[in-house]
């Protein structure tokens, strides 16, 4: 059911990573089309622009001839002659025709007569209000563009060329040597053409009076297949990476279980095979120390050691058998001074072998009693001593301490070695987990000491505190009145 689990979220996983990867494509894909389609904007608004400044510079030009056209005295055919992007005039005074070339072009005439009859229809195309009324602008009709300057009571009229303003334009262009890709149309008629004719583009109307023609601009969409491609290839790659990684931990933490639960049956079974020779010892302990009852000291109290750990291996041994598994807990009136006493005497001549001196320290009453379990706290605080006689022999010494107050029973075992790295303490607990260091090379241990203990504080409604001294580590047993 586990595997399961585990094999559902990584598919969960990798599907949510592969969706949000193509989201990511897709957006980059839409960003660089957008990127794309704002540039080639951004482009045909120069054209346009160039288109435009030529024809205000026309505009411009036709305003000063205005003024020199003003006079009568001014021979309008003989100056006609002499433009080449002019090609007719007409003049109006008091709303009567004064002047117009070109009368054989009946389209012309019509256009001129027109505005005799009526001149606000040159207005109309450039009011924005009625309190506006300008003074010169452009009309477009059928194919005549005309620009009109009004002075006083007078309209002068000036027809563009359009075959010249078209030839202007294309120098514009060919000056400029553009390097996009656009086309230029007067209605269906080709003008100017750059470039190749690509598959994306743009359409543009001039604004009035070239609304005739058209300004289409062709860019080069990016290449979305190999973005795709490219993509799918980063995805896939990186699923192929996590899967890398996710069955790499898989297999290690599958390899660290199977080798922990060997490590738990191995010990096991070597705590059982002890079981019976130790309930032997035990056995023969006990007659003897019935035996030779009125032997003097300290024979009496060598046999009472004997005997007293026997039956503590004998609880050692089933507390390993029974690991993980909540203790038997037998919980009475206990009197700490005499069990912290007790434990002094028996590991004072193990740590002396060592080069330790073991220090008892009692900070409270001579009967210190508290309700707890006699065995578990015996075996927590020799752990604590245990540890201290194999990893701290460079400190000389071991201190022993009971401290109570009101609220907590405190019974510290600290010290004076190198200590433990900080960030390794929550580590300690763990099964079968061993520092790796200069001071537990050569040492045996199964790594399952600690472990117990503080699963035997925690039933004791206790805690298992370690604090790095200088020098040294203190262990600590809590125990909650």
């Amino acid at each position: 059911m586990k595997k399961l689990t585990a094999v559902l979220s990584f598919f969960i996983l990798i599907v949510a990573f592969s969706y949000l990867g193509w989201r990511t494509i897709e957006h980059e894909v839409l960003m660089r089309q957008t990127n794309q389609k704002l540039l080639a904007q951004s482009q045909m608004k120069n054209i346009k622009s160039s288109i435009e400044s030529l024809l205000n510079q026309r505009a411009v030009y036709f305003n000063s001839l205005a003024q020199f056209l003003h006079s009568d005295q001014t021979d309008i055919d003989v100056f006609l002659a002499s433009q080449t992007d002019i090609k007719n005039i007409f003049k109006i005074k008091h709303n009567k025709i004064v002047y117009f070339s070109n009368k054989t072009d009946l389209q012309w005439s019509n256009i001129v007569e027109s505005i005799e009859y009526d001149s606000s229809i040159l207005v109309n195309h450039h009011s924005q209000s009625e309190q506006f009324q300008p003074k010169f602008g452009w009309y477009q009709s059928y194919d005549h563009l005309i620009y009109w300057v009004i002075e006083s009571d007078t309209i002068i009229g000036f027809e563009l060329s359009t075959i010249n303003f078209s030839l202007n334009v294309i120098c514009l262009f060919d000056d400029q040597m553009l390097a996009d890709n656009f086309m230029l149309l007067d209605h269906d008629k080709q003008i100017y053409v750059n470039g190749e004719q690509l598959a994306d583009s743009i359409t543009i109307t001039l604004d009035y009076p070239l609304q005739s023609w058209k300004l289409i601009y062709y860019y080069q969409s990016p290449k979305l297949l190999v973005l795709y491609l490219l993509g799918g290839g980063v995805i896939g790659l990186f699923i192929i990476a996590i899967s890398f990684i996710v069955l790499y931990c898989y297999r290690e933490y599958t390899r660290t279980l199977r080798l922990a639960k060997q490590q738990v049956s191995f010990v096991g079974q070597v705590s059982h095979e002890f079981k019976t020779p130790l309930t032997n010892i035990t056995l023969y302990a006990e007659l003897l120390q019935e035996k030779l009852i009125d032997e003097p000291v300290p024979i009496s109290d060598y046999l009472e050691v004997i005997t007293s750990e026997s039956k503590r291996l004998i609880r050692l041994v089933q507390n390993v058998l029974n690991f993980n598994k909540p203790a038997k807990l037998n919980i009475k009136l206990v009197n700490l001074t005499h069990l912290v006493e007790r434990v002094y005497t028996t590991f004072k001549p193990v740590l002396a072998k060592k080069s330790l001196q073991l220090n008892l320290i009692i900070n409270c009453d001579k009967n210190c009693m508290i309700n707890t379990d006699e065995d578990s706290v015996l075996q927590i605080v020799n752990n604590f001593l245990s540890n201290a006689e194999k990893y701290a022999a460079r400190g000389k010494k071991v201190d022993l301490l009971l401290n109570k107050n009101d609220k907590q029973t405190i019974i510290t075992v600290r010290d004076y070695g190198i200590g433990i790295p900080s960030h390794l303490i929550r580590q300690i607990f763990k099964p079968f987990y061993r520092i790796n260091s200069s001071i537990t090379e050569g040492v045996a241990g199964t790594g399952i000491g600690l472990t117990i203990a503080n699963q035997l504080a925690q039933q004791l409604n206790g805690t298992i505190q370690v604090v790095n001294e200088n020098p040294g580590v203190a262990f600590s047993l809590i125990i909650m009145e």
